[in-house]
C-alpha cells in the first residue's frame, strides 16, 4: 500500500505530536513534530491514529528529538525510525498480543507459478457459448458475435495447502475486476496470496519468524527474484475486518526486480511433490540455523572471501545426524589423549591461551573434518537418479582446493604447492558457487525431491546456471594446476 500516513501520537509523555509518513517513496523514516517537548526513547513502542479512525502502532523506534526556533516561539522535532509499522483496527503490543495468521501477497507470482491454466483468452467463441452468454439476465445489452473475445478464470482459487510444523501453509489467488459498461473494456487482476494459520496464536515476532523463514524457502525454490510486498497480520482468522497491514518492517522479503525473463521453478507448487517437500523441509526444525547462513550467501550477488568462508562454514554447523560416527581412531588413542589432557592441563596452566588451544585441537582429533562433511552432502548428489554432466568426482576435486583457500582466508595458512599456480581470488566464484550447489541439490533432494518434472529443470533458474559455471571454471582450473612453471 502506497500513501501518504497523518495522524496524532503520543510519544512519551506528550500526546498532541503530529506525525507523518510518506510510504509512496518506500521511506520508514516517520516525521513528527510539536509545540510541546517530547522524547523518543530508544526501542520504545509509539501509537497514533489516523482522521480515519485507523490505529497506528510505530515498534522498536529510535530516533531524537530536536528544537527550531521562531521569534519568541519554540517548536520540537524528531524523525523516527522504527523496525515494524502496522495500521489497523486496533493498536499493537508486541509482548502481548497473539495472532492467528499472517500472510504475504507476491507482487511477481510468475517468478513461483510461470504457467496458470486458470486464465485465458477464448478468441471466436462457439454458438454454444454465445447462446449461454447472451442468456445471462445482467447483461441485457450483451450481444456477442462471431467476433467475440472472452477472457475468464475458471473460479479455482486454491493453489497449495499443506499442514506443517510453521502452520497450515496455503497459496491462493485473489481477483479483482474492473471496467464493464465501457468502451475502455474490462480486465481480471490477479494477486497470490501466501498464508500461515498458525495451530496456537502466536506473539508478533514469532508470527513473523515463520513467515520469513518461508519466504526464503520460496525465494530458493522459485526463478530468480521472487519478491513479497504486501504483509498483513489477524488476530482472528475469521474476522476479515480485523486485518492488519504491514507497512514497512526491517525483514528482507527480496527485491522486486524486473528481469527480462522468467525461469521455472525447482518444483512445481502445483504438484504433491511439491507439498512433500515443504512438509518434509520444515519438520527439520534444527536445520534453521545452517539454511540461514546458506540463504545470506546465495541471495547475494558479489563474491568475497568472507562469503566464501560462511557457505564452506555452513557444512560445519550442519546439525549431525542420530547415530553419526566419528573419524575411527587406533587402538589405544582414547587412554592416550586422555593421558595427553591432563598433561596439558597440568603443565600449561599458568598459559590459558595455549592451553585451550591444545585441549580444542585434541578435541578435534575425532571430529570429521569439514572436507568429510561436504563430502557426505555429495554422496547424497552421487545416489540420486538424475544425470547431470557434473560428477560426483568433480565436486570433490573442486572442494579440496576450495578449502584449502577457505583455510587461507580463515587462518592464513598457504599451500604452496596450489598457490604456485592458482591465485585463490581468481577461483573464489567457482569454490562458492560450487559449495551452494552441493547444498542447495542435497537438501532438496533429502526433502523428497525426485526430478521426474521436466518444468523444474530449467536452464534460467541459478541452481541450474550454477552448473554451467561450475563446469566452465573447472575445466580452467585443471588447465591451471597441470600447467608447468
Amino acid at each position: 500500500m502506497k500513501e501518504i500516513i497523518k495522524g496524532s501520537f503520543q510519544v512519551g509523555s506528550n500526546d498532541n505530536v503530529s506525525g507523518i509518513l510518506n510510504t509512496e517513496d518506500g521511506s520508514n523514516e516517520f516525521n513528527c513534530w510539536s509545540s510541546e517537548l517530547f522524547n523518543v526513547e530508544s526501542h520504545s513502542d509509539i501509537y497514533g491514529k489516523t482522521s480515519e479512525g485507523k490505529y497506528i502502532s510505530l515498534i522498536n523506534c529510535l530516533g531524537n528529538t530536536g528544537r527550531n526556533m521562531y521569534g519568541q516561539k519554540i517548536s520540537f522535532n524528531a524523525k523516527i525510525y522504527s523496525h515494524l509499522m502496522i495500521v489497523g483496527t486496533s493498536k499493537i503490543l508486541p509482548s502481548e498480543d497473539l495472532f492467528k495468521s499472517i500472510s504475504l501477497t507476491i507482487d511477481n507470482p510468475e517468478r513461483m507459478i510461470p504457467r496458470r491454466s486458470g486464465f485465458d483468452y477464448i478468441n471466436f467463441p462457439n454458438d454454444e457459448l454465445l447462446s449461454a452468454l447472451k442468456r445471462q439476465e445482467y447483461h441485457e445489452e450483451l450481444e456477442p458475435n462471431d467476433g467475440a473475445v472472452i477472457a475468464y478464470f475458471d473460479g479455482n482459487f486454491k493453489i497449495f495447502n499443506q499442514e506443517t510444523k510453521i502452520g497450515r501453509v496455503s497459496a491462493s489467488n485473489c481477483l479483482s475486476t474492473g471496467g464493464g459498461y465501457s468502451i475502455n473494456g474490462v480486465s481480471i487482476k490477479n494477486k497470490v496470496v501466501v498464508n500461515i494459520n498458525f495451530e496456537e496464536p502466536l506473539l508478533l515476532e514469532e508470527a513473523f519468524g515463520r513467515a520469513y523463514k518461508l519466504s526464503l524457502f520460496l525465494r530458493f525454490v522459485s526463478g530468480s527474484g521472487l519478491h513479497f510486498g504486501e504483509v498483513s497480520l489477524k488476530k482472528d482468522c475469521e474476522d476479515k475486518h480485523q486485518e492488519l497491514l504491514v507497512l514497512h518492517s526491517n525483514y528482507n522479503w527480496g527485491e522486486n526486480k524486473k528481469d527480462r525473463f522468467t525461469s521455472d521453478p525447482l518444483v512445481d507448487v502445483n504438484s504433491e511433490e511439491f507439498l512433500c517437500i515443504l512438509k518434509s523441509w520444515f519438520d527439520k526444525e534444527d536445520r534453521d540455523t545452517v539454511r540461514y547462513s546458506f540463504y545470506g550467501s546465495y541471495f547475494q550477488e558479489g563474491y568475497s572471501p568472507s562469503r566464501l568462508i560462511a557457505v564452506a562454514n555452513l557444512f560445519d554447523i550442519f546439525p549431525k545426524t542420530i547415530g553419526e560416527e566419528k573419524n575411527k581412531l587406533p587402538e589405544g588413542s582414547p587412554e592416550l589423549l586422555e593421558e595427553l589432557e591432563s598433561r596439558i592441563k597440568s603443565d600449561f596452566e599458568d598459559f590459558e591461551t595455549i592451553r585451550q588451544s591444545l585441549l580444542h585441537s585434541i578435541s578435534n582429533i575425532s571430529r570429521k573434518s569439514l572436507k568429510d562433511r561436504i563430502f557426505e552432502r555429495i554422496s547424497i548428489l552421487e545416489e540420486h537418479p538424475t544425470t547431470r554432466p557434473l560428477g560426483a568426482d568433480d565436486l570433490r576435486y573442486i572442494v579440496r582446493k576450495a578449502i584449502l583457500v577457505r583455510n587461507l582466508f580463515v587462518h592464513g595458512s598457504r599451500n604452496d604447492r596450489l598457490f604456485k599456480k592458482v591465485d585463490p581470488f581468481e577461483f573464489q566464484c567457482l569454490f562458492i558457487d560450487t559449495l551452494e550447489y552441493i547444498y542447495g541439490w542435497s537438501e532438496l533432494i533429502e526433502n523428497g525431491w525426485s526430478g521426474e518434472n521436466v518444468k523444474i529443470w530449467n536452464e534460467g533458474h541459478k541452481m541450474h546456471f550454477l552448473e554451467k559455471t561450475i563446469i566452465d571454471g573447472l575445466r580452467i582450473l585443471k588447465d591451471r594446476l597441470e600447467k608447468q612453471i
